[in-house]
Order: C-alpha cells, then sequence, then structure tokens
C-alpha cells in the first residue's frame, strides 16, 4: 500500500507546490495526513478487537469496493472520461460479480 501511494503522494505534492504551497505547508500537511491515518489505524484496532469475522468482512468487504472505486476513477481516467462517475461503480459491481461466480 506504502508503494502504491507514493507515486500519487508525489503528484498531489507537485500540484501544491505549483499551486503556490510552501514546502513547509505541503510537509506538514502530509505529516498531518500520516499522524491521522496513524491515529484511526490505531483506534479501528481497538475497537474492532473483540468484533466477529462477519463484522469485519464487512467493513473490508466495503473498503475493498471503495478502493475499486478509487482506481476505475483515478487510474483509468479514459474509461473515467468516456463514462462518467458510473465508472467507479461498474468496476466494484464488476469485481463483486466475479468475485460471487467464484463462490458459487
Amino acid at each position: 500500500v506504502f508503494l502504491s501511494n507514493v507515486p500519487e503522494a508525489l503528484s498531489s505534492a507537485t500540484g501544491m507546490a505549483k499551486a503556490g504551497r510552501s514546502r513547509s505547508q505541503i510537509l506538514s500537511l502530509w505529516a498531518a495526513v500520516a499522524l491521522a491515518s496513524g491515529l484511526a489505524a490505531g483506534l479501528g484496532n481497538l475497537w474492532l478487537a473483540t468484533a466477529g469475522p462477519a463484522y469485519v468482512a464487512t467493513i473490508q468487504a466495503f473498503a475493498a469496493g471503495a478502493v475499486l472505486a478509487m482506481l476505475a476513477s483515478t487510474m483509468m481516467p479514459e474509461a473515467y472520461e468516456e463514462g462518467g462517475a458510473v465508472v467507479g461503480l461498474l468496476t466494484a459491481l464488476g469485481f463483486l460479480a466475479a468475485f460471487t461466480l467464484d463462490k458459487i
């Protein structure tokens, strides 16, 4: 996950620099994002420590769908350009269909 996010972070940082943000503002923002992510992960770990497997699986499935939708809209720009925002939803539904067929 870390390696896959490095190019996106560099692209965002470059965009912020071109928009006139200072280096300290950009680094402060990324530090805040890292801190918030770590805090959220720690709290989620504590909160879900006693959660049942079905509950955790539901959360993970929702997160996987969100990642697929994000990838479809940002990493497949031609599809997004041609099909609009629905591309993300359709990609996630296609993944769900493939997963369901695999489990049948």
